[in-house]
């Protein structure tokens, strides 16, 4: 019956797995917030956009007219709206996840016996965002996206290991103490209750997969665009040229 059950950890990286899908990589290492903009190079060279938009290489101001200003707000505007939605996906993958443990609690009438697994999860994800988040910055290193396919695939052997063991090991012990409360285990019971909340998962699971793979599609897609207006941007800023961030 472990096997059952042996699904719900999909979901806790399938988020993530969409920079497999992306046909581009990062050139330079970023730093960014929606206050800053910082384009490091790996010998240690910096370009920074501020808040106002002005530009800073190797630490002396660059002068820029009107449309030069207006063409780096659009680019900074456009990294801010779209990078982070990666955050975005994994938090909702955590959201479902969350939900689908209260609802097995619930069908336990065990509120508090998935406390630890909700836990686990929270605390996962928090690991997983803390390596490209520091201090508020979303920081990228170049080449990146290259090596996001190795590191998650050994997330998701962890998470399988970790989620696995609690989540199953939670869900036979509410289930037990709630037969022995209603008068004793009952094994064919307990196989048929098991079955149906593999199906719940299973479908919660499958919609949540379907939508993870339309809004990976629209984030590899939202990454060419941004790669085009960076070129867009070059020309308009050639100073620029040696702090490319996107590559295909």
């Amino acid at each position: 019956m472990k096997k059952k059950l042996v699904t719900l950890p999909l979901l806790l990286v399938s988020s993530q797995l969409f920079a497999a899908q992306c046909n581009i990589d990062l050139k330079n290492e970023i730093h960014l917030n929606e206050q800053r903009l910082e384009i490091q190079q790996a010998g240690g060279e910096t370009a920074v956009v501020d808040s106002d938009n002005t530009l800073t290489i190797h630490g002396e101001r660059i002068e820029l007219n009107s449309d030069q200003q207006q063409a780096i707000a659009q680019y900074r505007d456009s990294l801010n709206e779209y990078l982070p939605r990666a955050k975005q996906m994994a938090q909702e993958g955590l959201a479902l996840a969350n939900d689908i443990v209260d609802d097995v609690a619930q069908s336990f009438d065990a509120p508090e016996a998935f406390a630890s697994v909700k836990q686990s999860m929270q605390q996962f994800y928090a690991e997983i965002e803390s390596r490209y988040y520091k201090e508020g910055d979303l920081i990228l290193p170049a080449d990146s996206f290259n090596t996001l396919t190795e590191s998650w695939a050994q997330d998701f052997d962890k998470a399988k290991a970790l989620f696995n063991e609690e989540f199953i090991s939670s869900a036979f012990d509410a289930m037990s103490e709630k037969m022995k409360a209603e008068g004793g285990l009952n094994l064919t019971e307990m196989a048929n209750a098991m079955s149906e909340l593999k199906q719940r998962i299973s479908e919660r699971l499958a919609e949540h997969v379907q939508q993870v793979e339309e809004q990976s599609a629209e984030f590899c897609d939202s990454l060419d665009q941004l790669a085009d207006q960076e070129q867009q941007l070059h020309q308009k800023v050639p100073q620029l040229k040696d702090y490319q961030i996107f590559t295909i």
